[in-house]
């Protein structure tokens, strides 16, 4: 009778084991390194682009002494802050980054930034003006259909640059970025990061209404992700990335504007299983604004991503995001 027991607590727990397994195995995952965490800051991209169309004061940018642009409107001799929030709601084609048939899985997910940074006093030379920022973001990012709810997660920002803009237009930085994804359903941290990197830009005027942006990037993503069977990182997604995106930003109006963009990321995979590991990422995007007042903009968005992968099988997706947002920003 003895030996009976310990033969069916035995087969139970196999059973129980084996159900555990094929239920993870069965649980959709998201691909936590598809998700999208930019290089440069919303907020001091957009004020970039703006201070190149702008030699005077115009909605907080001001010209330096140098003939350079600074990104936000700062004291000489003290600090600038900027803070805002960000609400869009879309239509995601592959919400699971993925190249199997959950690909398939349509959803919607409706998104909510809150984000934060100040710029530390403002160096003018000759020929450049030098800016140290430090910043923080954090979104709630929701699966609203598609039965993907338990997927929901909460993304954490911070960064720490330096960044110089030259008189020619271009302008170039150097910093470390750190970013977290943390599960709302299980309350655990799935992944995140730390991204040391440099990055140059160049806006050029091409007509009394369009502006043309280059942007080049290079860093090293070093990475820590969640394994629920070791409970440890094996370094799988540590990468280098090379990436460069060129767009135009036309305003037919003062208060509309129109921004398509082609971006290429190539990144080389380092350790772990993923050793050896290529991808080539393509995006195209366009992006409605209006400006509804000076610190309340109205957008429609589009964005196409297409991903191939060498080194590694079953990792090529594509996927289409298409959708509308309200940004609200202050600055100080």
């Amino acid at each position: 009778m003895k030996y009976k027991t310990k033969l069916e607590l035995s087969i139970i727990s196999f059973i129980s084991c084996s159900v555990v397994h094929f239920n993870f195995a069965q649980e959709p995952k998201r691909n936590l390194e598809a998700s999208d965490r930019p290089v440069i800051p919303a907020e001091l991209g957009k004020s970039k682009i703006n201070a190149a169309t702008s030699t005077d004061e115009i909605g907080g940018i001001a010209a330096s002494d140098a003939g350079a642009q600074r990104p936000v409107k700062v004291k000489k001799g003290g600090v600038s802050t900027f803070f805002g929030y960000n609400s869009k709601y879309f239509y995601r084609s592959n919400p699971l980054m993925s190249g199997t048939k959950l690909s398939n899985q349509k959803t919607a997910m409706w998104t909510n930034t809150f984000y934060s940074g100040v710029g530390l006093g403002v160096i003018d030379t000759d020929t450049t003006v030098i800016t140290p920022y430090v910043g923080a973001s954090w979104t709630i990012n929701d699966y609203i259909e598609g039965g993907l709810d338990k997927l929901n997660y909460n993304s954490t920002g911070a960064y720490a640059m330096l960044l110089a803009q030259y008189g020619s237009g271009w302008s170039s930085r150097v910093g470390v970025s750190y970013a977290s994804d943390s599960s709302t359903e299980f309350d655990t941290e799935d992944y995140k990061e730390y991204y040391p990197n440099l990055g140059v830009m160049k806006a050029v005027t091409l007509s009394d209404s369009v502006l043309g942006i280059f942007d080049a990037s290079a860093g090293k993503h070093i990475t820590d992700t969640l394994n629920i069977f070791k409970g440890t990182d094996d370094g799988n997604l540590d990468n280098w990335e090379m990436a460069g995106s060129y767009g135009l930003k036309w305003n037919p109006s003062e208060r509309l504007s129109f921004s398509p963009q082609y971006r290429l990321s190539y990144k080389i995979y380092d350790d772990g299983n993923n050793k050896d590991r290529e991808d080539l990422t393509n995006m195209f995007s366009l992006r409605i604004a209006y400006q509804l007042a000076s610190s309340v903009t109205l957008d429609l968005s589009s964005s196409y991503t297409d991903r191939s992968t060498s080194g590694r099988t079953g990792l090529d997706f594509k996927n289409m995001d298409t959708g509308g947002g309200l940004s609200l920003t202050a600055r100080f």
